[in-house]
């Protein structure tokens, strides 16, 4: 792995205005650069469900646009986490699995498991509809207005598994009057990257009806190689389409019909062996280098003496000899009706219908070498439907703001799994002890009812009281079976069902001093609450169920403009206490292979800040800095952490102390037309990538990105670009594990250096 280090001094330059202060949210205007006389463009947010600026909305938000996306040269969601502190969005930590399902921490809390029928810790909302699954969560961006990350639970207006925070996803809104626009994006880079992107708005009816699609087609080669086949991974597939429809029936009373689909079909992103394991080989790798390996070599042209282990590692490559079936694919789409009636100029009335429908078939390698120790073919069916009602306004001549809702949740999914473990053993010597893989068929459904409401009283002018609640009541049904498909599907597990319910109340008090148009303070106590659920059986239990999640979090913060709005400085602290945490570990399977067996592991303290700023120094110059601090430790253990060798001192996986990201941006109208330089750097400290593994630890390193465009003066609607990620084409790992079972470790790469020319003309 390259060594890289931080320049420091450029950071000192950048962040010594911070260093005093204590903490909170982005305040980036990420529109196009205002002028100086106008200073930092607003934003507007709903992350409070209704619009406001975001320099008025208290809470830790980050919000980017749609034209700050592209100013950076974002593709796909999980590279937020590079222009935002103390929020990591990444890959599933399961290496070559679901490479489109995200796992996400916010300020150290999240998880990394993508598992059917785990509920993320950190939600994401399209245009208001909540994601059930992370499967295909790490989004292609297109037709995007802008992208809102909210720290810290969000446990009353957002209520359900957005314990840690929520991710918000807007896209733009049909016009209902002017003149029709459209946008089309061209991109080439290296590993044969080739993306279309393609937007359309325009109004029907003037004034009536407004209607815009977007297409978008993202592929790419990919950079990962498998030796044995000769096959390519961590390639892209993906097609993206969406539409709406947006009536105005009457005065105040407004339908926005909306739809998706997105396919892909992908390889797989590649892992690799990163070194064996200390000490004797495990008894059942011992048995498959005995018996079956021998007869493997022959059949796949291996050298005689050939066995499982060390031999096959390739640590810090983007390579592996890995040779079982890869895929990972998915269909997903839906459709959601929003009806808004503005009942008089002081109350408001909402309405979210959606429905939505996943498929995906993942197959994985887990063993990364050509042999068939550990590989599994999945294929998940999933369907939520999801109703929420809201009644919004203001009161006594406004001193009073509203917001009060019923939602209604429903999900049904199903697992159809086959896992090879030790494969070919079995087929040898023809042993009952010898069938290990099983086919383990899954059913599920959730069902979640909640009322919720938020007020917001003005005491006096310029002081606000906050007062939030939710009542939130889950109800889960889980059914498995585990069956030995080489014994003609014998039962190994007896067909289970589970069954469990929970009642939350995440109350929520803030208050909210604007002793000026300039500055807002603020200081909130608020709690989060994420549904327990069910673990698939292991070798020596039955599916077990597992606890709630419980966050309570003290957050103090200030929002400040200056110098005529020419400098932005958010700052806010937190103090948590995590409740019950879900751990994810790798335990024995059914018959000796491996499953992911989340229990609940104990709780946490977890403290630190954000600060953010934005200069606009000089009119075209641009500079943000934003720097993120959270320690966490376990304040007390469960009977099942401390046997999977967590210790108070254990770190939470996926948490570096620090995370700083600075940017640049300079644009420049010349002669010949208008060109626009941004860089942005993103470095995070040391962090565990494992739960209680040593050997996971993943060295502090620092990402740079670029972007620079060109959009002449004689052809205005056409810009030429070109932007690169990890400029300096640094090694790190996304997932590492020592694999106990296998005698190895197992390690999955982050993306190289990636390049791209793009061409984008608007009309």
């Amino acid at each position: 792995m390259q060594n890289q280090r931080l320049p420091l001094a450029s950071l000192a330059a950048l962040s010594l205005g911070l260093i005093a202060t204590e903490a909170h949210a982005q305040a980036e205007a990420t529109t196009a650069a205002a002028s100086a006389d106008q200073g930092i463009a607003e934003i507007i947010v709903t992350a409070q469900r209704r619009e406001e600026r975001l320099q008025d909305t208290p809470i830790s938000v980050a919000a980017i646009s749609g034209e700050g996306l592209l100013e950076r040269g974002v593709t796909n969601l999980k590279t937020i986490t590079n222009f935002v502190p103390n929020v990591e969005l990444t890959t599933t930590n399961r290496p070559t699995a679901g490479g489109a399902a995200y796992a996400a921490w916010i300020r150290g809390v999240g998880t990394g498991d993508y598992a059917f029928p785990t509920d993320p810790g950190i939600g994401i909302y399209v245009d208001g509809v909540y994601l059930a699954r992370t499967l295909g969560g790490l989004l292609s961006v297109a037709d995007i207005e802008r992208i809102e990350v909210l720290r810290g639970p969000q446990g009353t207006l957002y209520g359900r598994n957005t314990i840690g925070g929520a991710v918000n996803v807007v896209t733009t809104n049909p016009k209902l009057s002017g003149d029709a626009e459209g946008r089309i994006t061209a991109r080439a880079g290296n590993y044969g990257r080739a993306d279309l992107v393609t937007t359309f708005n325009t109004p029907l009816v003037e004034d009536r009806i407004g209607l815009k699609l977007s297409a978008s087609y993202f592929s790419s080669d990919g950079y990962g190689r498998r030796i044995f086949t000769g096959e390519r991974t961590n390639d892209e597939d993906r097609l993206v389409l969406r539409g709406g429809l947006l009536f105005r029936l009457a005065d105040g009373l407004t339908l926005d019909v909306r739809g998706d689909y997105s396919r892909q079909r992908n390889t797989g992103s590649v892992a690799q062996i990163a070194a064996q394991l200390p000490g004797a080989t495990p008894a059942l790798v011992a048995r498959f280098n005995t018996i079956a390996a021998p007869v493997q070599n022959a059949q796949l042209g291996l050298a005689a003496g050939s066995v499982y282990g060390g031999a096959f590692a390739l640590p810090g490559t983007y390579r592996s000899f890995s040779a079982s079936p890869l895929q990972d694919d998915y269909d997903i789409g839906g459709g959601q009706a929003t009806l808004a009636w503005d009942l008089s100029d002081d109350i408001a009335v909402k309405s979210i219908t959606a429905y939505r429908k996943l498929h995906t078939r993942i197959q994985v390698d887990g063993d990364n070498s050509p042999y068939t120790i550990s590989t599994t073919n999945e294929t998940i069916h999933d369907e939520q439907f999801s109703q929420e009602l809201q009644v919004s306004g203001q009161l006594f001549d406004d001193r009073v703001k509203f917001l009060a809702g019923l939602y209604y949740f429903n999900e049904t999914g199903t697992s159809d799994k086959t896992s090879f473990s030790f494969h070919g053993v079995y087929e040898i010597t023809g042993l009952a002890s010898d069938a290990r893989d099983t086919f383990t068929a899954q059913r599920y459904r959730a069902r979640s009812y909640a009322a919720f409401t938020q007020e917001d009283i003005t005491l006096v002018d310029g002081l606000e009281l906050s007062l939030g609640a939710r009542i939130n009541h889950d109800e889960k049904d889980f059914t498995v079976q585990v069956t030995l498909p080489q014994r003609g599907g014998v039962t190994q597990v007896p067909l289970q069902t589970r069954r469990a319910s929970w009642t939350s109340f995440t109350p929520r008090v803030g208050l909210n001093w604007k002793p000026n148009a300039d500055t807002l303070i603020y200081g909130s106590w608020s709690n989060g609450f994420k549904s327990g659920g069910f673990s698939n059986p292991t070798a020596t239990m039955a599916a077990p169920i597992y606890d709630p999640e419980k966050l309570r979090t003290f957050e103090l913060g200030a929002k400040t403009q200056w110098f005529d709005n020419r400098l932005t400085v958010n700052v806010a602290g937190f103090l948590s206490k995590w409740r019950d945490i879900q751990l994810n570990v790798i335990v024995p399977g059914p018959t000796g292979g491996v499953v992911n067996l989340t229990s609940n592991g104990g709780s946490a303290k977890l403290y630190g800040f954000e600060a953010e700023l934005v200069a606009q120094p000089v009119r075209g110059l641009r500079l943000n800095l934003g720097l993120g601090y959270t320690h966490n430790e376990f304040t007390d253990l469960a009977a099942g952490a401390v046997t999977a060798g967590i210790t108070l001192g254990t770190k939470l996986p996926h948490v570096p102390e620090w995370s700083i990201t600075p940017g640049i941006q300079y644009e420049a109208d010349t002669g010949i037309g208008r060109f626009l330089l941004r860089s942005d750097l993103s470095y995070r400290s040391n962090q565990f990538l494992t739960i209680a593994d040593p050997v996971s630890i993943q060295k502090a390193y620092a990402l740079l990105s670029a972007r620079l465009s060109f959009t002449p003066r004689a052809f205005p609607s056409l810009e030429l670009g070109i932007e690169g990620s990890n400029l300096t084409d640094h090694r790190y790992l996304v997932y590492h594990q020592q694999a106990a079972i296998f005698g190895v470790e197992i390690s999955q790469p982050g993306d190289p250096r990636m390049v791209s020319a793009t061409a984008t003309l608007r009309f």
